[in-house]
């Protein structure tokens, strides 16, 4: 009877929780999923934002190089000279810039020292005063390189300009490349973003030839490759509506964000107007939301329905145990030694005590020999092995329980006076003051150990080995470009004595080179002899110039493959240890960054940071990271994700061995994802705690 009233308590209680469950679930989904939309909303707005500014800057930086490059030209300067600006060919230059790159509407115009425009490339139209154009001005009268986005007579464009001089240093005027916003307008398109570029309507008096020729009222649409339905719409909207959206708005089936373009005087020149189509949004993350919090719910009922079924099974089972003694039997089924105490004396134990002690065949004749079992424990000078002693007020025990994440061990000499060892496990009994020890015989994994310490050795030989022979690849690598420096300078002037056309001063300059390429192969050599030598003494040393000498080492390998190496610190610290079995342990960590940089990403992008702050050494690269699955192997010896012409997998193992076995530090690797420069990179990132 009680059990069936047991049961209808259980289904009402969650019926009614389930009820609960159910509509708090629904109203939490329904205002978290408002509030993820616009978290995602915003996040892609800004990425938006940030797209569109990478491509101006990229399209300026673009623009000034042409200019740069235009500017130096003999016949630019001749022809100025002699005002013969008809047989400038800059047009075929524009056409040939149109037909094999992707900016097909280059305007190339040179404007005299007075400031009148005397060619453009793309009109006939010449001779007006330009000196209206600030930026111009700018550059006329400070006779300097200078960039600038402003609206001319033809377009909203942006500007590069480089002053020209004759050879006598004398000012002739300036060159100035102008581009567009098409180009950037279909690199948008390319990211899934239509875009309407319109100028400010206070610049439509200044538009005498406008380009594109399309306009929404006064407002000038700039980018020739506009989408049409989108002008139109935002035509037939309200123009005024969209150039004010303080940062986005979702309307009819797009996200609208507003982009507002400024001069150098922070004033407004025009707003970039960029749809994203919402189906080009990933919402997943919100169906995902919606899943995971019902998946939860459904859970969270599993784990409600089987608490109390749990609840009526302890009920029960309690009822079952007050009526029978199981204790002993369960502690005698154990395969392990079983010993209740409260540390000073024995008060239960199971049959494989008395197993193992043959003198003692039951629990009264085992105090009467022993007490507590404490009294076995031998002393093996280990603090990881137990012995009956005051730990800090506490006795063995208590000691034990208070550190349970600790493996710790005892030995005792069985019958035949022979050594066992144990692993110590403690808990406590609930509502009693007793503690519940268990020993597990591990005799034979201690005995395996010691034979796998001489293995160990032998492996940890071979991998300083293996170690050196990867340095000594370093040590090629850095001596390769000095010796074919040299070689190439030497042979240079070989030819050029036969010739009869070597100099003072070239010969100097390439004894200069080739004394300093020598020094450099010295230093190699010097690097090379501190980082193999043979005295295994523990010094004190500074860990900062350490580090610093291990990056020397590579600098030729660095500058070889375009990686660039940044160092941090906050403080130094004195190490006690060898010093050049840290310093190979850095290399090896370097070295595996390199091969990491190298087969993976392309040399702009080649970066390795070593921080060391709070005494914590991090090694991060953007080599991409390493397989997840295969993290937990990389410490292992032989294991390499190398190919076998670069790595016998013992590098990192030597850094293990040395950190973690030698020095006890603690070491962590993880695949990490950070931004540098405005820009987002993934690695491997090293971690040393020093701590």
């Amino acid at each position: 009877m009680t059990s069936k009233k047991n049961i209808y308590i259980i289904i009402l209680l969650f019926l009614t929780l389930t009820t609960f469950i159910i509509l708090g679930t629904y109203y939490y989904i329904s205002s978290k999923q408002e509030n993820l939309l616009k978290s995602i909303y915003n996040s892609t707005h800004i990425n938006i934002v940030k797209t569109t500014q990478n491509l101006i800057k990229d399209k300026q930086n673009t623009t000034l190089a042409i200019a740069l490059a235009l500017a130096k030209n003999d016949s630019l300067y001749r022809l100025m000279e002699n005002k013969d600006y008809d047989k400038l060919e800059y047009k075929k230059i524009s056409d040939e810039l149109n037909q094999y790159s992707k900016y097909k509407n280059v305007w190339i115009q040179i404007v005299d020292k007075n400031g009148k425009s005397v060619y453009r490339s793309w009109t006939d139209l010449k001779g007006d005063n330009l000196l209206f154009r600030k930026d111009l001005k700018n550059t006329l009268t400070n006779q300097n390189v200078s960039t600038s986005i402003s609206v001319a007579l033809f377009n909203l464009t942006l500007k590069a300009r480089t002053p020209i001089f004759d050879y006598n240093n004398n000012f002739l005027g300036a060159l100035e490349v102008i581009t567009h916003f098409n180009s950037i307008s279909k690199d948008l398109k390319e990211n899934n973003i239509d875009c309407l570029v319109i100028t400010d309507k206070k610049y439509r008096k200044i538009l005498k030839y406008p380009y594109t020729n399309i306009f929404i009222d006064d407002y000038y649409i700039a980018n020739k490759n506009a989408n049409m339905d989108l002008v139109n719409y935002v035509k037939n909207n309200d123009v005024e509506k969209y150039i004010n959206i303080p940062n986005y708005i979702v309307e009819n089936g797009y996200l609208i964000s507003n982009f507002i373009l400024y001069n150098k005087n922070n004033e407004k020149l025009a707003y970039i107007i960029n749809f994203m189509d919402l189906n080009n949004i990933d919402l997943q993350i919100v169906k995902s939301f919606k899943v995971q919090i019902i998946m939860v719910s459904v859970i969270a009922l599993i784990i409600i329905f089987f608490s109390f079924l749990i609840y009526l099974y302890s009920s029960h089972l309690k009822e079952i145990k007050s009526q029978e003694n199981k204790k002993q039997s369960i502690l005698d089924s154990q395969s392990n030694i079983i010993v209740i105490t409260n540390g000073e004396e024995i008060i239960d134990a199971n049959k494989k005590l008395y197993d193992f002690f043959k003198d003692a065949n039951n629990l009264e004749e085992f105090r009467k020999n022993y007490v507590c079992i404490c009294n076995t424990f031998l002393d093996m000078d280990n603090e990881f092995y137990i012995i009956k002693k005051d730990y800090g007020g506490k006795n063995w025990a208590e000691y034990v329980l208070n550190n349970e994440d600790k493996n710790f061990k005892v030995a005792i000499k069985n019958s035949n006076d022979k050594i066992t060892h144990f692993s110590l496990k403690a808990s406590m009994i609930n509502n009693e003051n007793y503690i519940i020890a268990t020993f597990t015989d591990i005799t034979k994994e201690v005995e395996q150990i010691e034979k796998d310490k001489e293995k160990d050795r032998l492996l940890y030989q071979q991998s300083k080995i293996a170690a050196i022979a990867d340095t000594l690849k370093n040590i090629a690598h850095q001596w390769r470009q000095p010796l074919s420096v040299i070689s190439t300078i030497a042979s240079g002037m070989k030819i050029q004595k036969e010739l009869n056309s070597l100099t003072n001063e070239d010969f100097n300059n390439s004894c200069n080179t080739i004394i300093d390429n020598t020094q450099r192969l010295s230093n190699t050599i010097e690097n090379f002899t501190n980082f193999f030598n043979k005295d295994d003494s523990i010094v004190r040393f500074s860990f900062v110039e350490s580090i610093k000498n291990t990056i020397n080492f590579f600098d030729s390998i660095f500058e070889k493959n375009s990686i660039k190496c940044i160092f941090t610190y906050d403080n130094d610290m004195i190490l006690d240890c060898n010093k050049n079995d840290f310093s190979q342990a850095i290399l090896n960590i370097l070295d595996n960054s390199v091969y990491a940089l190298i087969e993976n990403k392309q040399e702009d992008e080649r970066y390795i940071f070593i921080d060391f702050t709070n005494k914590i050494l991090q090694i991060k690269d953007t080599g991409n990271g390493i397989d997840e699955k295969l993290l937990s192997k990389i410490l292992e010896p032989y294991f390499t994700t190398k190919h076998q012409a670069f790595g016998v997998g013992l590098g990192l193992y030597v850094v293990q061995e040395f950190f973690v076995k030698n020095l006890a530090y603690k070491i962590d690797i993880k695949n990490v994802t950070f931004d540098y420069e405005n820009k987002e990179y993934s690695g491997t990132n090293f971690i040393i705690d020093f701590n």
